[in-house]
Order: structure tokens, then sequence, then C-alpha cells
């Protein structure tokens, strides 16, 4: 396969080419083509001795220079977006070049995502990050503040900022559908935990109980055994059940957030194409449809993208109440007292880092200050969880269910304890026991069912932030590639698309 690279020195990739490539010799580049097919066009006409190729071929020389003057001045437009997009945003606290960068490497170093973590990478590289020095340097080296001198790296900003704020929910995201498959197995657990006792009869008079498990092997067989078991918690089958949905929603969530990170990242890179392959393609009447039709996809990949996103972050990431930037004490995420959590729980606002401990918390709705929904910020389902008082000792679930195990295992003095603290607690003890390692038995039904309930009633948010923003999006930068493709001459159909909309 012919590199392009050998032909076109100045197409060495581009927006993020490691020489930091200048747009304008690639548009140049873009206007000889098109002149040098004009002149072939015109040559052949010659040759033939055809007035009528002559004449149709000095009416695409003014097509030409027609490019070139619209070219001139779609360039110059994507600058001015730029640099006021840069300068506009500087005065925000929500998109500030400063607060857009921190986010980026707080992401970049907690995430537990390989896709947004370098160091978890078997590469070294993530979206966020690169190790490599050519290619993709990450979001993180395009929203760097003193890292914006070219043409493109100034271009590529309002997309790279745009990214950076999509990795930010993408995190959040992936952190919550993991503290949801913690609280989902952790109510399964506790839906087949099913304690019993054997207590044997043995020969004699009288006859001597042993009590609660039958020592084998007896000097004759037992005249009788007893066994005895319960399932306290068989009824939240109905809460295990009905989480699946939720569950498959969350992840479904987290596949549209990956998804748009993923093509926001590709458009990075392939732009600059489009813009190329564009202006050529417009050189021809048979192709100028197609070559229109490029051109918009770049102008409006670049332009109205980000700033639609960031209308709609600016205005639906603002909803915090007045205890903005609280952040709770140390430790106190690791609890699992129910309420540990209050209505002035509310850490960092930009959502970086791991969501355990440097985030916005779950605010119930009847306490604390007026809280309006931030749809960038997504609800902690773990701190749902410890609120509910149905999260497993310190966020672990298999330290909890060897506590419970152990527990059911130790002799009569322990068993009998945790046999009748289980059934205690499963008819709503309002102060259930401690179990031998310290675990105090949690999540009985009524707050299994209200766990339940605000965690699905948290999806709200997910669901607009993964489904219907994104939609809004969508039909909005397909009008302005419709809108800027028809006023460049291109394609206004796109295959049907324009249905849509």
């Amino acid at each position: 396969m012919m590199d392009l690279s050998l032909l076109f020195p100045l197409l060495q990739i581009t927006s993020y080419s490691s020489i930091s490539t200048e747009m304008f010799p690639i548009i140049a580049i873009a206007i000889f083509i098109d002149a040098a097919i004009v002149a072939l066009w015109y040559f052949a006409g010659a040759v033939l001795n055809n007035n009528k190729i002559k004449s149709t071929a000095m009416g695409e020389f003014y097509q030409v220079f027609g490019t070139a003057l619209l070219v001139a001045v779609l360039a110059g437009i994507l600058v001015i977006f730029a640099n006021t997009f840069y300068s506009a945003t500087s005065s925000t606290s929500l998109m500030s070049p400063s607060a857009i960068f921190n986010m980026c490497k707080g992401i970049n170093s907690t995430s537990m995502l390989t896709l947004l973590n370098s160091s978890l990478s078997p590469t070294g590289s993530s979206l966020l990050y690169s190790s490599s020095a050519s290619g993709f340097p990450g979001l993180c080296a395009l929203v760097k503040q003193n890292n914006k001198q070219t043409f493109t790296e100034k271009v590529d900003y309002p997309l790279a900022a745009t990214g950076v704020i999509i990795a930010n929910v993408t995190n959040q995201t992936a952190t919550n559908l993991n503290s949801f498959f913690i609280f989902d197995s952790y109510v399964g657990f506790l839906e087949k935990l099913s304690p019993s006792l054997n207590i044997c009869i043995s020969p004699g008079d009288p006859p001597i109980p042993i009590i609660p498990e039958c020592v084998l092997p007896l000097p004759d067989p037992p005249e009788l055994l007893i066994h005895y078991s319960i399932t306290p918690f068989a009824g939240y089958s109905l809460i295990y059940k009905s989480l699946a949905a939720l569950g498959d929603l969350l992840t479904a969530a987290l596949e549209s957030f990956i998804a748009q990170l993923t093509l926001l990242s590709i458009f990075l890179y392939a732009w600059p194409y489009f813009l190329f392959v564009g202006i050529i393609l417009r050189a021809t009447p048979f192709t100028r449809k197609i070559g229109g039709l490029l051109l918009a996809i770049a102008v409006a990949g670049v332009i109205f993208f980000p700033l639609i996103f960031s209308i709609e972050y600016l205005s639906l990431a603002h909803g915090l109440g007045p205890s903005l930037g609280y952040v709770p004490p140390s430790g106190s995420s690791g609890a699992i007292t129910p309420g540990s959590y209050s209505a002035n729980d509310i850490g960092s606002y930009y959502g970086f880092g791991n969501i355990f401990t440097n985030s916005t918390y779950f605010i119930p709705n009847s306490t604390g200050e007026p809280y309006v929904t931030n749809f960038y910020i997504m609800p902690n389902i773990s701190a749902i969880a410890i609120y509910g008082g149905c999260w497993p000792h310190n966020g672990n679930l298999f330290e909890t269910e060897q506590a419970d195990t152990q527990d059911l295992l130790i002799p009569y003095a322990n068993g009998g304890v945790i046999f009748s603290s289980i059934i205690a607690f499963a008819n709503h003890n309002p102060t259930p026991p401690t179990g031998t390692l310290g675990i105090t038995y949690a999540c009985n039904r009524s707050q299994a069912l209200n766990t339940n309930y605000l965690v699905a009633r948290s999806y709200g948010v997910f669901g607009i932030s993964a489904y219907f923003l994104p939609i809004i999006n969508i039909i909005i930068v397909l009008t302005a590639i419709i809108g800027v493709s028809g006023l460049l001459g291109g394609d206004t159909s796109l295959a049907g698309l324009s249905r849509l909309v």
C-alpha cells in the first residue's frame, strides 16, 4: 500500500502530528491538485480539438478559484471559532483550560478502565495519554494550555475538551457499574443465604442432644436426627431479579459513552482528511457533491458539535447547591452504617478521579439543601447503597461473605448466635447483632427495598446523559451538515439520514 506521507510530507498526519503540521500548506496542495485536474481536462479538450470540453474546463477554473476562496473563508472561521471558544471557556470554572486539563490528569491516574488509564494499559497509552513519541498523544496533551500553537492544535482544542468531559462521565459510569455489581452480588448472596442446624439425639438414658452438628462416627446409629434450615432473605429474589434490567441499562449507558469517546477521538484524527479530500473532490462536477459533503462534515464536527456540547455542559452541570466543594471525612466511604452519607456530602464538582471518594455523592430528595440535578456528575451508587444500608463491609463482598460463612461454621456458642441473629434481623430488628469478625448484619427488608428504589431512581441521570442528550446532539449535527453541505454545493440527502431532521 502506498504511503501518502512519501508523496505529501505535509500530510504526515495532521491534527496531532509529531511535527505539528500546519493546515494551510495542505490546503494549498489540495487547491493545486484541483487546478491540475482542471488543467488536464482543458488539455484533453485541446488535444481532441473539442471546444465544448475546453469551455467546460474553463468554467471549472472559476470553480477552482471559488473553492480556494471558500476554503480560505472556512479556515478563517475554524480559527476564529477555536480562539473564541478558548477565550470564552477560560472565564468559566467548569470549562476553563486548567479545569479541563486537571480533570484529564485525574481521570488518567485513577480510572479503572484501560481505555482511560495509561498505567493499566499494556502499551502504556490510553485515549487520555500516550507514551508514544508519534501518533495520537492523548486528549490531555491536546488540552494542555501551552500546547496550542499551530492551526490544527487550535482547532482541535474545542473537540478535545469535549472529549475530556465525555471521558469523565465514562469513568464515572464505569465505576458506578462496578458498584452496582457489588450491590447486586450482595443482595444475591443474602437471597441464597440459608443457615442450618443439625441436632442428633444419641443413644443413652436419658438421650444426650449434640448441637449443632452430629459427630461421626457414632458408636451406634443415632435414634433421632433433626435437620433445621431457614432462608430468611429468600424474598430478596424479587429485588435480585429486578436488578438485572437496571444492570443492562447501565452497561448500555457505559457502551454509549465509550462509543461517543471513541468516535470523537477518531474524528480528531480524521477531520483534516475530510477537509483535504473534500477540497480535491470539489474540482469536478462529477464529485462536487461528495466533496461539499466532506467539507460540511469537517466543519460541523469541529464547530457545531463542541459548541452544542459546551452549551449543554455549562447549562446542565451547575446543579449542586450551596454545599459545593464539601468533601466527606477520609475513611467515611468504607463505613456501612446506614445514613453515613448525609445531604451535604458533596465532593468535587468536576467529578474527576475515582468517584468513591472524590465526586458528588447521592443526595436524598427530602433532606439538606435544595439540589438541582447535575447531568455530568453521576449519582454514586456505592454511596446510595451505603446510605440505604445495603453495602458489604468496606465494599468487599468476599470479606463479608467469608465472615458470614465463618460464623455459621463456628461451634454452637457462636453458631447459635449467628443463627438467631439472622432470624431476628430478617424480622426487621432495628439493632442487628454483630458477627464474630465485627461485621454488622445489614440490609434488612426495608433497607433492601429502599436501596433498590434509590438505585433505580438514579438511572434517570444516566439515561439522559447517555441517550437523550447524544440523540439531540446527533440531530443538531446532522442538521448542520445538511445546511453547510447545501451551502457548499454538496449532497444533502445523507443516504436518507436527512429524513431524521
